[in-house]
C-alpha cells in the first residue's frame, strides 16, 4: 500500500499488491523431462499461476471479497490469466462502491516503467471514516484481482525484462560511486547490492532510483 496526494486538502490511498508477495505465496515445484528450457519455463509459469490463483481465491473468500471479485478470480483460474478489462472492471467497481458510500475515489490507467498498464485506483483517506470506506470497498471489489493481475506470468515477464534492461544502468551507477561488482553477478544480485548500498548510505547513493526501479 502506498499513499499519494489527491489534492491540496486531502489524501488518497492507492493500494497495490507488490510483486514480491509471490515469495509469501510460494511456487509449486515442477519436474518435467524431455522439454526444451523455453517450454519448461512456460509450463512452470502456468503452474505457478494456477497455484497462486488458488491461494488468492481462498484468501479472498476468507477475507470478505464480493461475488463479482470472486467471479473474476475464478475466471482467471479457468483461463490462466487476468485480462486488463477484468482488472479495470474490478477497479471501477471499487470506485463506485466508495462513491455510493459517500466518499470519493477515482481510477485511471497507469503505464509502469516496465510497460505494464495497471488500472490504478485511489480513494480519499483524510479521515478514519474515509479510510474505512476505502478499505472495505477495496476488500470487497478489487484487492485480490489487482494482485492477481500484477503477479500473473505476463506481468512478471514484462517486469523481469525491464529489470534486465535497467541492470547495466544500476551497475554503472554503483561502479561510478566506487563500489566494485563481480563480472558474473546476475541482475538480481546487482539490484540487491544497489538496495544494500542505498540503505547503508541513507539513500545518498540510490542507483535503483537512478535507473527508475521502484521494486524487484
Amino acid at each position: 500500500m502506498c499513499r499519494d496526494e489527491i489534492d491540496d486538502h486531502a489524501r488518497n490511498r492507492r493500494r497495490t499488491v507488490a510483486l514480491s508477495l509471490l515469495s509469501v505465496i510460494g511456487f509449486a515445484s515442477l519436474a518435467l523431462s524431455g522439454c526444451s528450457s523455453e517450454s519448461l519455463a512456460q509450463e512452470s509459469a502456468k503452474q505457478d499461476f494456477a497455484f497462486m490463483i488458488e491461494e488468492l481465491i481462498q484468501s479472498a473468500e476468507d477475507g470478505g471479497a464480493g461475488d463479482e471479485q470472486l467471479a473474476i478470480l475464478r475466471n482467471a483460474q479457468a483461463t490462466g490469466f487476468v485480462s486488463i478489462e477484468d482488472a479495470r472492471m474490478a477497479a471501477r467497481a471499487m470506485v463506485e462502491c466508495v462513491k455510493d458510500a459517500g466518499s470519493d475515489a477515482f481510477v485511471a490507467d497507469q503505464t509502469m516503467e516496465s510497460g505494464i498498464v495497471v488500472p490504478v485506483y485511489n480513494y480519499l483517506a483524510d479521515t478514519p471514516q474515509q479510510q474505512a470506506i476505502g478499505d472495505a470497498c477495496d476488500t470487497r471489489e478489487a484487492f485480490w484481482v489487482n494482485g492477481a493481475y500484477q503477479m500473473q506470468p505476463r506481468s512478471l515477464e514484462m517486469n523481469d525484462a525491464y529489470l534486465e534492461r535497467q541492470a547495466p544502468v544500476v551497475r554503472s551507477c554503483l561502479e561510478r560511486e566506487g563500489y566494485e561488482l563481480d563480472e558474473d553477478m546476475g541482475t538480481r544480485e546487482v539490484l540487491r547490492r544497489a538496495a544494500e548500498v542505498s540503505i547503508d548510505t541513507g539513500s545518498a547513493v540510490d542507483c535503483l532510483s537512478e535507473a527508475h526501479i521502484t521494486g524487484f
